[in-house]
């Protein structure tokens, strides 16, 4: 919505629909038609730069475009991803001590 006129466009996607409320909703500083509100149903939240109202945005909407290579679990913010990721590395780190300890069971028993 901008300027509290309802938009009634319809989007196959999420991403289709994020990219339309970005571009036209939003707009761009260098387009003099930067809105910093959002409006979706009334929400009103301000923020003071556009990245911030845009990662805002993916609140209203199901786009996940951060996707983790390992499980492929998509994530709607790059910063929710980097602290999934840390899960990942914690069973890979815990597989490793687990793996190195039944080598070294495996060895004295043999010895």
């Amino acid at each position: 919505m901008k300027d509290n006129i309802p938009c009634n466009i319809e989007f196959e996607t999420a991403e289709f629909l994020y990219k339309h409320l970005c571009d036209d909703h939003v707009g761009r500083k260098a387009n003099n038609n930067l809105c910093l509100t959002c409006h979706w149903n009334n929400c009103n939240f301000t923020k003071n730069k556009r990245d911030h109202i845009t990662s805002h945005l993916r609140k209203h909407i199901s786009f996940k475009p951060f996707v983790c290579q390992i499980c492929e679990r998509a994530f709607k913010r790059p910063q929710d991803l980097k602290k999934h990721k840390i899960i990942h590395e914690e069973i890979r780190i815990k597989l490793q001590d687990l793996k190195s300890k039944l080598l070294n069971t495996i060895f004295k028993n043999e010895i």
